[in-house]
């Protein structure tokens, strides 16, 4: 067994977020002192989820690049292997700089991807500084971020930003030259999945047609955002034609008031055409978990270092390894949290109600569904979404519900 993907923790934590990754902190703290049989659960549960084709440590380094006449901080975390890399673009939520998301920069990462973590406006990164902030006006705070025309300027910065990573990549830059741009993937987060999912060709109001500006061959959605007010759903989703994952929760929530209830984060799902279209909906874990923020210790499994030859040489073992599992079975789950209005990150805030291995459990279903949901159609990996079609659900147990179209 080799060592733990090593990642730098994040910098620059909003104050109004701060309390949440303490908490995510003092919980893992707790679940490490606590006797050894307290993590078995989550080891248990980790260790017959999705097993990915490699599982390398993680270098993560920092950059700034010009971009439209303007400095713009990106993170790369990439695997500590030789090779070319498919690319996943990391978009964060509002509040939150280049570094956040470090739990899904690294799990991706460490499966085999060069993952590019950028907070596109600094407007976004340091709203919770904002005089509509320190006002309290969240709602109108909201609006302005989400609103058309701000969204036309995040998704114009992201080409350009993808059009200088091509020419670093193919002029040789040393920190650019793995990255294979024919191979893209956008994740993101809150904003960064409204941000994803307008890159996808989701139609926004006011903001200029997205749709072909930039070619994805998947696009994860970690708790999504639908508002009844924005238009119609059965047209703004019609010209999503990438595969799409939507990642959510019954208690998945909304500080700024502009999501009318958890439910609604359904939507995207229900509304877009074509096949390929997946929806993770995990039992009480609550907004801000679904971040990747703050401490994740004792969330990954010990990885094994290995290269491309001797991962396929593990995957012909056995039927289940071919499949994906790392062995049969059903997880189990703690008991669902329940809403909890205008806490500092949305409804469910209350992480009380999930244990801690709880909620590292929800966590590695995220993590493990998201990797498997990469491999399948980013690296065209059967095996991964046979896994996806076949082992998933029974997995899943009482964590959550996988839903596909």
């Amino acid at each position: 067994m080799g060592s733990r993907p090593i990642e730098m923790p994040a910098k620059g934590t909003s104050p109004r977020f701060a309390w949440a990754s303490l908490l995510l902190l003092l919980s893992a703290c707790a679940a490490n002192q606590a006797p050894r049989g307290s993590e078995a659960p989550a080891r248990e549960f980790a260790a017959k989820g999705y097993a990915a084709a490699e599982h390398a440590a993680v270098s993560t380094t920092s950059h700034t690049w010009t971009v439209s006449g303007r400095a713009v901080k990106i993170v790369l975390a990439e695997p500590v292997r030789p090779g070319v890399l498919p690319v996943v673009i990391y978009l964060p939520g509002l509040g939150e700089n280049s570094n956040s998301g470090e739990h899904w920069r690294t799990a991706w990462a460490s499966a085999g991807y060069g993952v590019v973590s950028v907070q596109l406006l600094d407007d976004d990164a340091t709203a919770w500084n904002s005089e509509l902030a320190r006002a309290g006006d969240f709602k109108a705070l909201g609006r302005q971020h989400y609103a058309g025309i701000v969204m036309s300027r995040r998704v114009q910065l992201l080409a350009d930003l993808v059009s200088e990573g091509q020419r670093r990549s193919s002029t040789g830059d040393a920190a650019w030259r793995r990255l294979d741009w024919s191979k893209v993937a956008v994740a993101g987060f809150d904003l960064g999945a409204y941000t994803a999912m307008t890159v996808a060709g989701e139609h926004v109001r006011d903001a200029d047609d997205a749709a072909g500006r930039l070619h994805v061959s998947a696009v994860i959605a970690l708790s999504p955002f639908a508002n009844s007010a924005a238009g119609s759903f059965d047209t703004r989703y019609r010209d999503i034609h990438a595969p799409v994952m939507s990642v959510t929760s019954d208690v998945d929530g909304d500080a700024l008031g502009l999501v009318d209830g958890p439910n609604l984060r359904e939507a995207p799902f229900s509304h877009m055409e074509g096949a390929n279209k997946y929806l993770l909906s995990l039992q009480g874990l609550p907004h801000r978990a679904l971040s990747g923020s703050g401490d994740t210790k004792g969330l990954e499994p010990e990885p094994t270092k290995r290269n491309a030859g001797d991962a396929k040489a593990s995957s012909d073992d056995s039927p289940q390894r071919r499949r994906g599992s790392r062995r049969a079975g059903s997880g189990a789950g703690g008991n669902p949290g329940r809403d909890s209005p205008g806490s500092g990150f949305g409804a469910g805030a209350d992480t009380a109600n999930l244990s801690s291995s709880a909620l590292q459990m929800r966590l590695i279903a995220a993590r493990d569904v998201s990797t498997a949901f990469l491999d399948a159609y980013v690296k065209g990996d059967a095996r991964a979404r046979e896994w996806l079609a076949d082992d998933a659900k029974q997995w899943l147990g009482t964590t959550g519900e996988l839903r596909r179209r």
